[in-house]
């Protein structure tokens, strides 16, 4: 993480309120303000990730002292999870802006001393600083695929491929309005939209992000939207038309198949005096009302990774379990591993879970540097590393 990005680093806190200094999140809420902190921070090591690190560190306990609260530190505990989804709900604050004071290398450590200008406000009004967090996540790659259904049968509602449906269209120019690199079937060979639609149809995830991936695009965004009549009523007598609409969304990584982001919304309702053409009113409503949702979701999850832990697949080749405990041990004692938790092994091949503090390249260069075992990577991607053992 380059340190010119970090200086949008959204820090992740949370609330302590017997030890917060008699300031409460509620208060920071209500009164959003900016305040310049100075912070410094400290990352073993005397290298660039180190600085980089010590950075991240420094511009995160800056917010700390703006806010009044304290980031309590969870990795190592049962309850990590509880913790970890508790810290990011009560998101109060975030750097918008800092100044590198000085960086020095003492005992093997590197310490960075920053000067940053923190908001309180809450992070979803600001979206600025929404920008900035998808920058500092090397600006994802992104397919919107929502397939609409406006009728019904005995099973259910039917849904339509439309490749440039009412919903999806709303939600794509939100997206490209605040930035986003939207992929699109131009970008691909022998593939267009109307697959990933079809997939998004059979709710086959491992499909819908092996499409995705074959659009180079990190994330395929999907949903599945349903309209429909739903009464007629009278108003000061004029008869009126009611229609209701729902939306489901999922984001799905393409490089591992995992949901990042699972959300609904409505129903909603709108009142048309026409009977033809209710459900695309209601739809363009549903859908004006739930993009700035969905990206804020979307984003938020990005965050997470940034800020608390994001989630690495490891898959790494010529590992059996005694080379798995070896690899369990050393690993486990790197600079940013919150947990390693092992899925399988099939046949020398380990597939592991790692939750990790900073990038996936950081990640990378830690394990390369391991001497038992010794390792090589052989792919990376944005959430996944192949690796193997170097006999």
């Amino acid at each position: 993480m380059a340190p010119n990005k970090a200086a949008w680093f959204v820090c992740v806190v949370l609330c302590v309120f017997a030890i917060s200094q008699g300031v409460s999140a509620q208060d920071i809420k209500a009164k959003p303000v900016d305040k310049w902190v100075t912070a410094e921070a400290a990352a073993a090591g005397a290298d660039e990730k180190a600085r980089d690190q010590a950075v991240a560190r420094a511009l995160r306990a800056a917010v700390e002292q703006a806010c009044g609260v304290f980031l309590k530190a969870q990795s190592k505990t049962r309850d990590y999870k509880v913790v970890y989804d508790k810290i990011f709900a009560d998101t109060v604050g975030y750097v918008r802006e800092y100044k590198l004071v000085k960086t020095y290398v003492r005992d093997g450590k590197t310490y960075a001393k920053v000067n940053a200008r923190v908001s309180t406000r809450k992070f979803a009004q600001d979206w600025a600083a929404i920008i900035h967090t998808v920058n500092q996540e090397n600006n994802p790659r992104v397919i919107i695929a929502v397939v609409e259904a406006i009728h019904q049968n005995t099973y259910g509602p039917v849904y339509e491929v439309k490749e440039a449906g009412i919903v999806q269209g709303i939600i794509e120019n939100f997206f490209l309005a605040r930035g986003l690199t939207l992929m699109d079937k131009s970008t691909a060979q022998q593939i267009s939209k109307r697959d990933v639609l079809l997939a998004v149809i059979k709710d086959d995830t491992k499909a819908i992000a092996a499409l995705g991936a074959r659009f180079k695009a990190d994330v395929v965004v999907i949903g599945r939207a349903t309209a429909k009549f739903g009464r007629q009523i009278e108003i000061a007598e004029q008869k009126m038309y009611q229609y209701t609409a729902t939306l489901s969304i999922r984001a799905i990584r393409t490089d591992s198949a995992q949901v990042l982001v699972s959300q609904s919304f409505g129903p909603i309702t709108t009142n048309t005096t026409q009977r033809a053409g209710g459900e695309d009113k209601v739809l363009k409503k549903l859908a004006d009302q739930s993009a700035p949702k969905t990206l804020t979701a979307v984003v938020e999850a990005w965050s997470k990774q940034i800020n608390v832990a994001r989630q690495i697949q490891l898959t790494i080749s010529g590992m059996d379990y005694a080379t798995w405990k070896v690899f369990e041990a050393a690993a486990g004692k790197l600079e940013g591993v919150q947990a390693l938790r092992l899925r399988e092994i099939t046949e020398e091949v380990a597939n592991i879970d790692a939750e990790y503090s900073y990038s996936n390249e950081n990640l990378a260069d830690h394990l390369l540097k391991l001497t038992e075992p010794k390792l090589t990577v052989t792919e990376i991607t944005p959430n996944r590393i192949k690796l193997k053992v170097v006999k």
